[in-house]
């Protein structure tokens, strides 16, 4: 039968103290809590760059009708405010953003985009009305009796289409006038002080070329509202005189009537200019489009020469081949013209490039220098705001 092995001798220090090891023990687990918690990782650091949290989004009220127009030529337009204008209060406005749309005629887009600006703006918020109107297509249901244009052709001022159930043909510039009109009303608009015509891409087109070519301008200012054009990214320009930007880059001059006999035709020059501007002088529209305050918006990413919806026509394209490259080239031209002769013409303007934007209404009017051309010069641009370059006179 095996034996049962025979069991160790304890340690001599076991037997010489019998309780060390328990206090031994005992401390050990007094202290692993301790050790444990230093050894518990820091949390990371505050992330001070973190995004800050996005605005409330803006709620796109339904669009209101507005009636327009002369006794026996009254027409309806849709129009998207921050105000009721049949019904609101409207002795505390000083100031009119008045915002049009693209070729997508996306004016609820327009609206939003003005009225979140001016939601983080709430010195102005008070004070200032927002207006987006809608040129109707004739393929948009939902605006039955209303002026109508086909495609966009009232983006060169053309008149509405002449059919059953609309209203007489209206020329989109006679709109803006009889809206400008309607609003010059000091019985509704005591304190108003200035309005703000803005456009973006088709928009812009429109802008620009009715700020040349309207006449309502200077009698506002003499009522005491001062008119301000801004013009962001639009595919082409009125030129207000035969002169394009040399293919070299190096100056002006008469583009080669070959390439394009149009080149200066209505909507690119003076050629055949629409019965709107039956009374205006061809040697006269520079100096008079000088004297207006008009702020250009380029998107210094907006430069792609197969954009879908660039303009790519021959008078299109003799401006240049982007839309950065015909607003710059346009800014430049103007200064050149406005120096000739013996006393030069002082330009009101302002030019930018917003830094990393495209074709899109948004970070265009969102950027720094888009939100003060809108708002005012001490407008608060949204966080992430672009930033903007001044465009620069030639040779500097």
């Amino acid at each position: 039968m095996r034996r049962a092995p025979a069991a160790l001798p304890s340690p001599p220090y076991a037997r010489r103290a019998p309780g060390a090891w328990a206090v031994a023990a005992l401390a050990l687990a007094l202290l692993a809590p301790a050790a444990v918690r230093a050894q518990t990782p820091l949390p990371d650091p505050y992330d001070y760059d973190e995004p800050t949290p996005a605005p409330k989004r803006v709620v796109v009220p339904r669009w209101q009708t507005v009636e327009l127009g002369k006794p026996g030529r009254r027409y309806k337009v849709p129009v998207y405010a921050n105000r009721n204008l049949a019904r609101d209060d409207l002795r505390d406005i000083k100031q009119i953003v008045i915002v049009f749309h693209g070729p997508k005629r996306d004016a609820d887009r327009y609206y939003e985009t003005a009225a979140t600006l001016l939601a983080a703006n709430p010195a102005r918020a008070n004070d200032t009305l927002i207006l987006a109107p809608r040129f109707v297509g004739v393929i948009d249901s939902g605006f039955a009796g209303m002026a109508a244009w086909r495609k966009s052709g009232w983006e060169d001022g053309d008149d509405s289409v002449q059919a059953a159930g609309r209203p007489t043909p209206v020329s989109s510039f006679q709109v803006i006038d009889d809206l400008l009109r309607s609003l010059d009303d000091r019985k509704r608009l005591p304190t108003l002080a200035g309005i703000v015509l803005a456009g973006h891409s088709g928009g812009a087109q429109l802008v620009q070329r009715y700020a040349v070519l309207n006449q309502i301008d200077g009698p506002l200012r003499r009522d005491g509202v001062a008119l301000r054009y801004v013009v962001a990214n639009p595919s082409s320009y009125l030129y207000l005189t035969n002169e394009r930007p040399r293919p070299d880059g190096k100056g002006y001059a008469p583009y080669e009537r070959g390439i394009c006999p149009t080149y200066n035709q209505y909507k690119y020059g003076t050629d055949k200019l629409p019965a709107y501007a039956h009374d205006a002088a061809d040697d006269k529209l520079f100096v008079r489009y000088a004297s207006r305050d008009v702020t250009y918006l380029l998107g210094g990413a907006d430069n792609n020469p197969e954009h879908r919806l660039l303009d790519k026509t021959c008078g299109a394209e003799a401006q240049g081949a982007t839309r950065l490259a015909r607003g710059t080239a346009y800014l430049q031209y103007e200064r050149i013209v406005a120096n000739r002769g013996a006393k030069p013409v002082t330009l009101h303007r302002a030019g930018f490039e917003v830094a990393g934007v495209g074709h899109e209404n948004k970070g265009m009017f969102s950027s720094v220098c888009g939100v003060r051309a809108l708002l005012g010069e001490n407008a608060i641009a949204p966080p992430g705001a672009a930033a903007c370059s001044v465009i620069a006179p030639p040779g500097k």
